[in-house]
Formats: structure tokens, C-alpha cells, sequence
């Protein structure tokens, strides 16, 4: 059994902590059956993942759709951004302004990084984190020049290169596959590759700078806490979002999904999985599951406390919710619906809690009750109840 309850955040004003609004019946947000994305599926940051996961052994905390806004709104080329949950949670980040690889006369065939660019906001999104390289919009040019059915000698030319040039894509770096940093020279040749393609069908004399124009090549703005990006060849993947469950952090967690899982456990998980898989949140934003009450804190996520200098603070709504549980015995329990997600989203202003509960099939379950009881509550038996624990303790009786 799966629920989400969303509130509106506060609004921060400094004065007071801040307590989440419960949004009216016909504001609340459904359940999510599938995972969303910032952009392209499978191409961009991962926003939210489908609630129907079978069970999660901690709980997510997430920020999506984040900003992290400069000190007193003033242009910085690098400053810190971060979040605290209760005594679960202190987690900081870094971000710069943007900044870019070059490649000038004098590197002999190689790049250099580039200063951060001052700036007064940058979006926490795992695109301008350490990784990649991202070459999915590349790649899907590449695959409509491969697929074409045009006859023409310039068409199948084309065909041809783009296939080749699919063919040498560089491996993406399972950690953050749409980030940036990584393969800055791959990037480059295949851009440059790309562009004679495009270029082909169009005459030589018609053919203009801005036509074979390469896009930037964009360097990592997320950053680990005091530990600024300098061209290094490996450097950690930072954010606060959701991780995608094909990266290699969640990927490792899956289990072997081979011949043999398929001929012998298919469709259970395999023997190997370990349901941590299930958990989206980077491995420092997975927590204990809270109870409700403990106090959240922000830092630079929002504008106009970024601009006052100050936190913003709320304090997570607690909310009985329960899972009656009725079984054919004539047997009454309670089953605890584990708060297993947390997601605030800047951009829709709310706070989804998401509560599971996870029930044996092997109890012979005949109905679910979802709400809210106060503790000590004598659960009376319906007669549905009464007539199945009779009819039980009739068969006991019989057996004597």
C-alpha cells in the first residue's frame, strides 16, 4: 500500500519556522505511476521515479527543481549551497557560474578550463554535474541521418557517416551519464564529425559560418563541498536530486539478471538484489524513516532569503496515517505506513510525502482500511470478520 500527501511550502519569511499547508483534496498530487523527467526521458535529470516501488528500506530525501541563489543576489563566480533534515542531514554543496573548455592556439591539440563566469543563480540538476559525456541529442541527429530512406548519392553518404560515427561514440560514464567534464575531446570530434554530415547537402558556396557553428563545451558548475573542479579525470557526482535507477550507484544494486535468474526467478527479483535499489536519493540523502517534526533547513535555495542573507526553515507536518489491516481468519492489525519519500519541488512550491506499507501476501489478506485512528483504538470486528474467525475456530475444533 503506497500514499502521497502534499503540502504547500511556507512562506519564508525569516521570522518563524515555517509550517507546510496541506493542500485541499482536489490540489493534491496523484500518485506518480511513472518516472518524470526534467526533459528528454532517459536524457535529463530524473525529477521523481514511479511511487510503485515494492518496498524501500530508508527514506528518500530530495530537492528537485532547485536554484541555488548568490549571497545578497550579487554576481559570484563560486559559492556554497546546501540543506539540513533533522540531525539526519547536513549536506553542502558548491556551484559556479558558468564556464567553459577551450581549446587555444597555443594548448597543441589540448583544452583548458576555463574561469566560472560571476552569476547570481545556477539550477542544481545533475546536467552541469561531473560526467558524461552527454551526447543524446547528438546521437539522436545521428540515428534519423542512419535511418533515412531518401535515394539520393548524398543521403546514403550521410547515412553511411552517421553510422560510422555512431559506431565510435564514447562509452558515457555510468555514474552521471548527462553530465558534464568528462570526454571533452570525444565531444569535440563528434560535434565537428556531425557538422560536416549536416553540411554535405548543402552547396559550398552557400555554406555559412553559423552553419557549422559547435555548441560550447560546457565544464562541471556542481561542485563538492571545498573541493573546487579543476579538469580533474575523476571527481565525484554531487547533487540533490534523484538518481537514476540505470546509473551505476543504483545499477550495482539490481542483482544478476541473467539466463538463469530468468529461467528460475523470473519475474521475482533476483537473488542477489538488494532492495536499496529502490532508493532514488544520493546515498547521503537516505535516512532512518521520520516520524514528522523534525525541522528542515535551506540555504541559498531560495531567492529572496539568498537575498536577506538568511535560512529558510520548516518543519516536516506529522500525520498518524495507518494501514488497518483485516484477515481471513477474522483477525484485526495495524501495519505501519513508513514515511519512505520526501520530495520538495521549488518550481511546483510543495512537499509530497509519500508513506508505504508492505504486506506478506501469505497472510491471506481480505481487506485494507487506509486512515487515521488514535492510539489505543478498539477495532471492532465486522461480520464478515466474525463469521471467518468462527469458521476458524470451528476447523480447529473439528481436527481435535
Amino acid at each position: 500500500m503506497v500514499a502521497r500527501v502534499t503540502y504547500s511550502l511556507p512562506a519564508f519569511t525569516g521570522k518563524e519556522i515555517g509550517l507546510p499547508t496541506l493542500l485541499p483534496p482536489e490540489k493534491q498530487t496523484p500518485l506518480c505511476e511513472a518516472d518524470e523527467f526534467a526533459g528528454e526521458i532517459n536524457a535529463s535529470s530524473l525529477i521523481q521515479e514511479s511511487d510503485y516501488a515494492p518496498y524501500k528500506p530508508k527514506c528518500d530525501v530530495l530537492l528537485v527543481n532547485a536554484t541555488a541563489y548568490s549571497p545578497g543576489g550579487k554576481p559570484m563566480g563560486r559559492w556554497p549551497v546546501g540543506f539540513r533534515f533533522g540531525n539526519a542531514i547536513e549536506k553542502y554543496l558548491q556551484v559556479t557560474g558558468p564556464r567553459l573548455y577551450k581549446q587555444p592556439l597555443s594548448a597543441l591539440g589540448g583544452y583548458v578550463l576555463g574561469e566560472p563566469a560571476a552569476c547570481t543563480s545556477v539550477p542544481v540538476c545533475y546536467e552541469l554535474a561531473f560526467g558524461g559525456p552527454n551526447l543524446e541529442a547528438e546521437a539522436s541527429i545521428l540515428n534519423a541521418y542512419a535511418e533515412t530512406k531518401e535515394p539520393t548519392e548524398t543521403a546514403q553518404a550521410q547515412a553511411r557517416a552517421s553510422r560510422q560515427l555512431m559506431d565510435e561514440l564514447p562509452a558515457r560514464y555510468q555514474a552521471n551519464p548527462i553530465g558534464c567534464g568528462r570526454g571533452i575531446k570525444s565531444i569535440d570530434r563528434t560535434r565537428q564529425s556531425l557538422a560536416r554530415i549536416k553540411t554535405a547537402s548543402v552547396p559550398r558556396q552557400q555554406q555559412t559560418q553559423g552553419q557549422i557553428e559547435q555548441k560550447p563545451l560546457l565544464a562541471p558548475q556542481i561542485e563538492q563541498f571545498k573541493n573546487p573542479y579543476r579538469g580533474q579525470r575523476d571527481y565525484p557526482v554531487v547533487g540533490f536530486g534523484p538518481i537514476g535507477r540505470w546509473w551505476s550507484p543504483r545499477m550495482r544494486l539490481a542483482g544478476t539478471h541473467d539466463t538463469r535468474w530468468k529461467q528460475t526467478q523470473w519475474p521475482k527479483s533476483p537473488l542477489d538484489h538488494d532492495y536499496r535499489y529502490w532508493n532514488c536519493a544520493p546515498e547521503d540523502q537516505q535516512i532512518d524513516y521520520p516520524q514528522g517534526g523534525e525541522e528542515i533547513v535551506l540555504a541559498h535555495l531560495t531567492r529572496q532569503s539568498a537575498m536577506e542573507g538568511r535560512a529558510d526553515r520548516l518543519i516536516l507536518p506529522k500525520q498518524d496515517l495507518q494501514l488497518l489491516v483485516r484477515l481471513n481468519v477474522g483477525v484485526l492489525m495495524f501495519a505501519p505506513m513508513h514515511i519512505d519519500t520526501l520530495i520538495i519541488d521549488f518550481k511546483a512550491n510543495t512537499l509530497s510525502v509519500v508513506r508505504r506499507a508492505t504486506v506478506s501476501a501469505k497472510t491471506q489478506v481480505r481487506q485494507l482500511e487506509l486512515g487515521t485512528w488514535p492510539a489505543g483504538t478498539a477495532m471492532e470486528l465486522d461480520e464478515a470478520d466474525r463469521q471467518n474467525a468462527l469458521a476458524h475456530v470451528r476447523e480447529r475444533e473439528g481436527r481435535g
